[in-house]
């Protein structure tokens, strides 16, 4: 018998209850995963978070990081400056490169004289460097997964950055970032303070196109 008008209204709401019930619980566990990692990746070290450390890692890094620098800052005792080049194959076969782009001055000159600089401008591309450092050794060799990620991470916004600039499509992209240790103050003794020298580090070329793959 063919079912009533009446009676696909009364079902309706039925269905669409349970919808948003499921959707409801989809959010809630959802949520109850973020905080319980994200607990355990600001706690002290545990039994728990060292058996959980790689998916740990993986849901926080790097957009959901956590740290207690607001309460204990660690300033920084370096300044650095990153520049990207790219480079690509002309029709005829021959290699070219582009100039270095000093890709950290965008930041500088959002952040330098104004009061309300955003935590992307002040820390994103600095702390895509610092990990990627802290994750690599001087031969520049991604081991393991985690390795890996930071470093297309680091690609990644140097890629975004120096599109503009380049004007054409490019295959490779190497990034350098110069290093100035910050010298300590001068204590007005007799003594000449040394300043520390900059170092320069030079990464390997790395494949990637002006649209981001």
């Amino acid at each position: 018998m063919p079912q009533q008008d009446g009676d696909l209204d009364e079902a309706a709401p039925g269905g669409l209850r349970v919808t948003m019930g499921a959707i409801a619980g989809l959010c809630a566990a959802v949520a109850t995963a973020h905080m319980t990692l994200v607990f355990l990746h600001v706690a002290p070290s545990n039994p728990v978070s060292q058996r959980l450390q790689q998916p740990i890692h993986a849901w926080v890094n790097p957009l959901f990081e956590q740290n207690w620098l607001l309460f204990a800052p660690n300033p920084n005792a370096v300044n650095t400056q990153i520049f990207a080049r790219a480079g690509w194959m002309t029709e005829t076969g021959e290699g070219q490169t582009s100039d270095w782009i000093d890709i950290s001055s965008v930041d500088t000159a959002d952040t330098k004289h104004n009061p309300y600089p955003s935590r992307t401008t002040i820390a994103m591309l600095r702390r895509a460097w610092v990990s990627y450092m802290t994750s690599h050794g001087e031969d520049e060799v991604s081991r393991g997964e985690w390795a890996l990620m930071l470093a297309e991470y680091l690609r990644n916004i140097a890629v975004q950055r120096i599109s503009e600039h380049v004007g054409h499509p490019f295959q490779t992209v190497r990034i350098k970032v110069v290093t100035y240790p910050i010298a300590p103050p001068d204590t007005g003794g007799t003594a000449q303070t040394v300043r520390p020298e900059p170092y320069t580090r030079t990464l390997p070329w790395w494949n990637a196109t002006s649209d981001g793959s």
